[in-house]
């Protein structure tokens, strides 16, 4: 699991900003919100424009590093911060696999060309890149070249021409590898653009038709109150889901709500997500996922998504959702102006709201109203 994130003068970061998911309390009340001490289902509130967004395009800048899944170039097209175009952006990811501890970090020119790279593991550096050269511990790559392009990382270089060796800390690179594999953004569910862990694109109904998933489908729309029965209908030799108006079939998604849409593409998600094979998401960032739903929809949303077993990042403007019914206050973050105010040579730490209040919080306290009134800063 992902378990902290730091980035520095990427787009709207320009100072180094740290996102901590470690920092759990031991609460008795919402426990499938964690998972092993880390935010397993977490809800990042802020006003437009602060950088949830930005946050959700600089954790996924991993995925263009070392996987060939789906990419949105669009969103790297403006890298740099803006006051400091000449320097390097910067990552630093932090994840848990059982005991151990792995960190990699980064910097970059542009979108794809690395200029240095760092992977430590329990403490131990096992590969460090500087330029077109790298140098390494890890056992198998021993005869391997290390010169390599700027525009390859060396990590996805290793992976694509080594063979690592069958040993425990071998073993944490390979959990590493398959983790990044599987992360998945949804930067609008409304138009679905993803970017991560498929290669290239799928289409939806045609996805949920061929998984005989339409009766769930119709069940999970009913459940959040969109009253409607579903049929497949072939056009052009194409099948298709339509509305069926007592024999009166017309097409979903010319008629659907663009809340009705939006409830289609977070359910073709949720099915991924609910495989129990390694192809399922190890990691969902769904930025402003409730844009086009009513709020009880919403929370009905987010209690689905605390069953699963992947980690789930969520962004709202909904403080209604920070209630500890639907999320704890260990696993709720509010984005502020606060970290444009970091002086140049710290990293602003990001925490949870348990973190920013000096009473014991409570499953009978009212968070959103404790919110509104500014307990949290």
């Amino acid at each position: 699991m992902l378990s902290k994130f730091t980035v520095k003068n990427f787009k709207n970061f320009e100072k180094s900003f740290c996102i901590d998911f470690s920092q759990t309390k031991s609460y008795e009340f919402s426990k499938d919100c964690v998972k092993n001490g880390i935010v397993k289902t977490g809800l990042i509130y802020g006003p437009n424009s602060i950088g949830k967004s930005n946050l959700g395009k600089a954790i996924f800048d991993i995925v263009g590093t070392l996987t060939d899944n789906q990419k949105v170039l669009a969103f790297y097209k403006t890298y740099q911060n803006a006051f400091k175009p000449n320097e390097p952006a910067e990552f630093c990811y932090e994840f848990c696999f059982g005991d151990s501890k792995l960190v990699y970090s980064y910097k970059k020119a542009v979108y794809v060309y690395i200029l240095n790279e760092e992977l430590s593991i329990d403490g131990k550096i096992v590969l460090s890149r500087q330029g077109d050269t790298f140098d390494t511990s890890l056992e198998g790559l021993e005869t391997l070249n290390r010169t390599i392009n700027p525009m390859i990382s060396a990590l996805r270089y290793i992976r694509k021409n080594g063979i690592l060796s069958n040993n425990p800390q071998n073993a944490v690179v390979q959990q590493f590898f398959d983790f990044v594999d599987r992360m998945l953004m949804v930067q609008n569910l409304k138009e679905n653009l993803y970017q991560g862990y498929f290669v290239g694109e799928k289409r939806v109904d045609v996805e949920i038709l061929q998984q005989n998933k339409l009766l769930e489908l119709e069940a999970f729309l009913n459940s959040v109150e969109v009253r409607c029965k579903l049929i497949s209908l072939e056009v052009n030799g194409e099948k298709r889901i339509c509305f069926d108006f007592n024999g009166n079939v017309i097409d979903f998604w010319a008629n659907a709500s663009t809340g009705t849409k939006s409830l289609v593409h977070f359910y073709f998600w949720y099915l991924e997500a609910l495989k129990s094979d390694a192809t399922a998401p190890s990691f969902m960032y769904l930025d402003e996922f409730d844009a086009f739903y009513h709020e009880k929809t919403s929370e009905t949303v987010v209690k689905m998504l605390r069953k699963l077993d992947c980690q789930v990042i969520l962004t709202t403007h909904d403080t209604t959702l920070l209630s500890n019914d639907c999320i704890r206050p260990d696993c709720a973050f509010n984005m502020t102006e606060e970290y444009r105010n970091t002086e140049e040579d710290k990293t602003y730490v990001l925490g949870p709201l348990s973190s920013v209040v000096k009473k014991d919080l409570r499953e009978a306290h009212n968070i959103p109203k404790m919110f509104r009134a500014k307990a949290f800063g």
